[in-house]
């Protein structure tokens, strides 16, 4: 069987990805600018649910905002080399299955997840590695041709597909006729509530 895993929140938790670059960001805030406390208020606002806009909140908040100066700071945070690690339970699963049996697709900006990729040193389990940013956006899940990509020369029934994110990772597998495919439901995981899909799709709790 080939199995194509994602990567955050399948393979590592992605929080702590966040945490590192608010981290970062932080650090540079201190060190270039003599401001402080703003992985505080991004954690703080970010541990509430808040998505997408956090660094604008959080300098509208301090009074600093300014839209050239979120851009270096999203660029900051999107190239940092992050401090995570992989879970024990990927680790387990990468040293009982071959090189050849393995693929990963991840979507995301690709400076980013080529950092992940670099830092969790995946390259040790898996030669085939798809960063669907480094074909085009348009790539990104649930467009299924990275999973041909990933698919190769296998048969669909020889294909599972292993991720988090009900809203986009599933739908390529089914459509393409995957055997069934794993949803991987992790506590702190940025999915955890969603539901996992009916169709051709197993939960396993971690």
């Amino acid at each position: 069987m080939l199995y194509v895993l994602d990567l955050d929140d399948t393979l590592y938790l992605e929080q702590d990805y966040v945490r590192s670059g608010f981290c970062e960001v932080d650090k540079w805030l201190a060190e270039h600018r003599n401001i402080n406390n703003f992985f505080k208020e991004a954690w703080k606002r970010f541990i509430s649910g808040l998505r997408g806009n956090i660094f604008d909140s959080v300098l509208e908040d301090m009074g600093i905002f300014d839209k050239e100066l979120v851009r270096l700071l999203v660029q900051i945070y999107r190239e940092h080399l992050p401090d995570i690690s992989l879970q024990s339970d990927a680790i387990n699963f990468f040293k009982n299955h071959n090189k050849e049996d393995l693929a990963i697709i991840t979507d995301g900006y690709a400076k980013a997840q080529w950092a992940k990729i670099e830092t969790l040193n995946l390259k040790k389990y898996v030669d085939n590695i798809i960063v669907t940013d480094d074909l085009g956006k348009e790539f990104w899940k649930p467009d299924p041709r990275s999973y041909i990509l990933a698919q190769g020369s296998r048969q669909p029934y020889e294909c599972v597909y292993i991720g988090d994110n009900p809203l986009k990772d599933f739908k390529a597998p089914l459509e393409l006729g995957w055997a069934p495919s794993f949803r991987i439901r992790r506590r702190n995981s940025l999915h955890f509530d969603l539901d996992t899909p009916e169709k051709k799709c197993m939960e396993i709790n971690l």
